[in-house]
């Protein structure tokens, strides 16, 4: 082993060792602080998503004021005679639903309902009418509700007396008497008092006892179609699945308003948090007093200290096995490598065979580059070197990680493919060949071609290294005989 190895046995970790004592107080403090760093970007990053879906589906519902015509196609009716409400859900054939509405989405369950006064069953009524054009959105919201977690449900109000909503049961717990209260509501009131269609309003966190008691915030906005007031659309965000997360340090975060600012900065961890386009003016804040953090790590000191001595040790002794290692791999591979390619020579290539990923049908591809004593003597050694190198990129480039490329000497490459199908192997042996027919001008003018001869297997068969390397030669022989450029096949 060289003596520089030596010298990194213990440099290294010795460093480590002075490094991990250097920091060992501050280690604890700066673990948390970095945890409720994550935690802030996750809630941060949430909000922000947040705001980017409502600026969407503003967008899609104001398209969909557009449409001339539309139908819950596969839907199921209910009059609700005791809520007074009608309620259309989508069917259970998902596929039937989704043929005939104009909207992709990933597959997921159709989690929403519709749900408004009685006239809403009625096809024959207007508001039956205003009410289908919105059907291919359902599906949108139902999707993007499924896959944000923090999501505590997404709906549009419409000023015509139903609303559309995931989940279902936001729509389906209604009654007329609460339908009614959602107009009364904060997000409401207040979003029709926004005159900024652009700007989105911020309900601070508030009990929803109307649906299932939760803590939520709401983000709402005002939908307009040709300076038209529509309705109203809404999510809202569950406080506890927003800050929370399985990261213990989230038990301790909270949500604050900026005027609340001052009396808790003697604490750290403290970020606030702004939204463009909305009157959000909160910050994130974690109470962490770091004396008791400290007294707390420094009750486990010698513990500390002593794992940081056997640390130092292991790290030593893994040092010692790792450079041994590394130089005997080291100089193992430079055994098996091609010094001008970095490709496995004829050694290397035998070695990897052992491991070699095992399909049904494998060829062995020997490839030769046409006339390469003509590039010699016409460019010079140079380019015929290029020539070379450049023929191992392409070759490594056109095959998996699995199949194995190597340079037997000169200008002679062999290959270790594996197939399900004998075609898909010819196609990759063809791919090689064109590839560097079309683009060999890059390196010798006017270009060059290879010519191969493969020789296929089954995998299952016994077979000798020797003797199928000498089949594909002969084959590539052939292929030189008949014209050069060209591949042929046992």
């Amino acid at each position: 082993m060289p003596k520089s190895n030596l010298k990194h046995i213990f440099i290294i970790p010795t460093l480590f060792l002075v490094l991990l004592l250097s920091i060992v107080l501050d280690n604890h403090i700066g673990s948390v602080q970095r945890q409720v760093n994550r935690e802030y970007d996750r809630i941060i990053d949430s909000l922000q998503r947040t705001i980017k879906v409502m600026i969407s589906l503003d967008y899609n519902l104001s398209q969909l004021y557009k449409q001339s015509s539309g139908g819950f196609y596969n839907h199921n009716f209910e009059l609700d005679e005791q809520a007074g409400l009608c309620v259309i859900r989508p069917s259970n054939d998902q596929s039937a639903v989704m043929a005939n509405q104009d909207v992709s989405v990933p597959n997921s369950r159709l989690d929403y309902s519709f749900a408004g006064v009685k006239e809403l069953c009625d096809p024959s009524s207007e508001l039956y009418d205003i009410a289908s054009k919105k059907v291919t959105l359902a599906p949108v919201i139902s999707f993007i509700h499924d896959n944000e977690k923090y999501l505590h449900g997404i709906y549009f109000i419409s000023k015509y007396d139903y609303i559309i909503s995931s989940p279902k049961q936001i729509a389906e717990n209604l009654t007329q008497q609460t339908l009614d209260t959602i107009y009364s509501r904060p997000y409401w009131k207040n979003s029709i008092k926004n005159k900024n269609q652009k700007h989105i309003t911020f309900t601070p966190p508030y009990t929803d006892a109307f649906f299932d008691g939760l803590e939520v915030i709401t983000f709402s906005t005002p939908i307009y179609y040709k300076e038209l007031f529509k309705g109203v659309l809404v999510i809202d965000l569950s406080v506890d699945k927003l800050l929370r997360s399985n990261n213990d340090v989230s038990k301790h975060i909270q949500l604050l308003e900026s005027d609340q600012y001052e009396q808790f900065e003697q604490y750290r961890f403290m970020q606030p948090v702004t939204l463009t386009d909305t009157n959000f003016t909160y910050f994130l804040y974690y109470k962490s007093s770091i004396k008791e953090e400290l007294i707390s790590f420094l009750t486990h000191d010698i513990k500390s200290l002593t794992l940081i001595f056997v640390t130092y040790i292991l790290a030593v002794l893994s040092m010692f096995y790792y450079q041994t290692h590394l130089s005997q791999r080291y100089y193992r591979d430079l055994a098996k490598q091609d010094p001008m390619t970095g490709l496995y020579n004829r050694r290397g290539f035998e070695m990897s065979l052992q491991d070699r990923v095992v399909k049904k049908f494998v060829g062995f591809a020997l490839y030769d580059i046409d006339d390469f004593k003509q590039i010699n003597d016409v460019f010079g050694h140079d380019v015929g070197d290029d020539a070379i190198i450049y023929v191992a990129k392409i070759l490594n480039k056109s095959v998996r990680d699995s199949d194995i490329v190597s340079r037997f000497g000169g200008e002679e490459f062999v290959i270790c493919i594996n197939a399900d199908s004998r075609a898909s192997l010819e196609s990759v042996c063809e791919r090689v060949r064109k590839s560097i027919q079309d683009s060999s001008g890059k390196v010798v003018k006017g270009g060059f071609t290879v010519s191969g001869g493969v020789a296929v297997i089954d995998s299952q068969q016994d077979f000798s290294f020797e003797h199928v390397i000498k089949k594909a030669d002969d084959l590539l022989y052939k292929a030189k005989q008949d014209g050069k450029n060209r591949v042929y096949f046992s």
